[in-house]
């Protein structure tokens, strides 16, 4: 059947093949929309007009632009600017999980319920959230450059792999339940930052360590400094450790820019961290930590695997964190969100906490000064002083 808004057709019985056609797009060729529904004639008459609808009132809708051709223009512009590393992480998301999905579909029919069925496949947390980031990130180009109205994953919300169910427990001690949901967790508290403080003294990751637990930099922020990127100086009376951060350090790409422009930013340490730090530094030109961007997560991992030999120089720091009570093993990446979580527990402003951290989304920046970075530091090393 035909009407002004669209046409429909019975594929099979209950089943309709809706199309309709609206304006057209850049190549000049019509704008077209189709879909199959189940149910009767009059369902099919009523999502015609459904579709006619949207149509008029989303000019994104039905231009033709397949998920797999948008990502093919995609790399070619917007992933010739991205870090390496990162360019890397999206292609492999989009290989092997968007494009078998929604390759040869219109990115302006991606809906949130598609892209939630799809998440829910994946076997793990993490790669569902890298995933999401992945189309995320391309999706919010094709809004940027006028292809898509919006971005259907920008809103998050979503459920992810072991949000919800029933499942097996696990070995976990559930004899002891408050104990085991406070082992899961994936930041330290302030106590085992201090503990831990000591342990780590003459280690080969400290000085990195002290920058993002100490300053809350990332951990490649970390690894691109150098000796003369930290000072001393005196502010308002107080002298106080500063970082200049305006660069970064990846496996994949060497030394590069920050990740954002709000990254670029002098980060103030809380102390202790600031006092031991100063107390390590070395030639102006020497690096602040010796040990690579490639290596530095086996040493970190190492710390919490016990020595196999007496007479091996190299296992010397192998083992130590395993004393009691357990210090609980989490990814060094994660002393950059410590240090977000004790700087909020001390009370610092969010505004403040996030500009420190250089975040990269949009938070309010209104009450942020540069000098409360110091205060935010001074303040959170009362509070670590307090419950130590």
């Amino acid at each position: 059947m035909r009407s002004k808004c669209g046409s429909w057709r019975e594929v099979r019985p209950g089943v309709w093949q809706v199309r309709v056609s609206s304006g057209t797009r850049a190549d000049g060729r019509r704008r077209d929309v189709s879909e199959t529904i189940e149910g009767t004639e009059e369902d099919a008459r009523r999502r015609a007009l459904a579709i006619a609808t949207e149509l008029g009132r989303r000019p994104d809708l039905g231009r033709g632009l397949t998920l797999a051709d948008w990502w093919d223009t995609y790399a070619r512009t917007k992933g010739e600017r991205l870090a390496r590393g990162t360019f890397g992480r999206y292609e492999l998301d989009m290989r092997n999980v968007w494009l078998p999905a929604f390759g040869d579909m219109d990115i302006s029919r991606i809906t949130r319920p598609q892209v939630q069925d799809v998440l829910l496949t994946l076997d793990t947390r993490g790669k569902a959230t890298h995933a999401k980031s992945a189309l995320s990130a391309v999706l919010t180009q094709a809004v940027r450059d006028g292809w898509l109205a919006d971005n259907p994953v920008r809103e998050g919300g979503f459920e992810l792999p072991g949000d919800v169910g029933v499942g097996e427990v696990g070995e976990i001690a559930w004899d002891d339940p408050f104990a085991a949901i406070e082992g899961t967790s994936d930041v330290w508290d302030a106590r085992t930052v201090m503990r831990a403080m000591p342990i780590l003294r003459g280690t080969p990751v400290e000085t990195c360590w002290l920058c993002m637990v100490g300053a809350g930099l990332r951990r490649e922020e970390a690894l691109a400094l150098e000796w003369r990127d930290v000072r001393r100086v005196e502010v308002d009376g107080r002298e106080v450790v500063q970082i200049a951060v305006y660069r970064a350090k990846t496996v994949k790409d060497g030394l590069k820019r920050t990740k954002t422009k709000r990254s670029v930013r002098i980060a103030a340490m809380v102390e202790p961290f600031g006092e031991r730090l100063w107390e390590l530094r070395d030639g102006p030109e020497e690096p602040v930590c010796a040990v690579s961007a490639k290596t530095i997560w086996h040493r970190w991992r190492d710390m919490w695997v016990p020595c196999t030999s007496k007479h091996a120089p190299k296992q010397r720091h192998k083992g130590v964190m395993c004393v009691e009570p357990p210090i609980p093993y989490i990814a060094l990446n994660r002393m950059r969100a410590t240090h977000a979580t004790f700087m909020q527990q001390a009370g610092v402003q969010d505004s403040v906490n996030a500009a420190a951290h250089g975040h990269s989304e949009r938070v309010s920046y209104t009450n942020y000064q540069r000098g409360d970075s110091v205060g935010a530091a001074e303040q959170t090393g009362r509070y670590l002083q307090l419950i130590s």
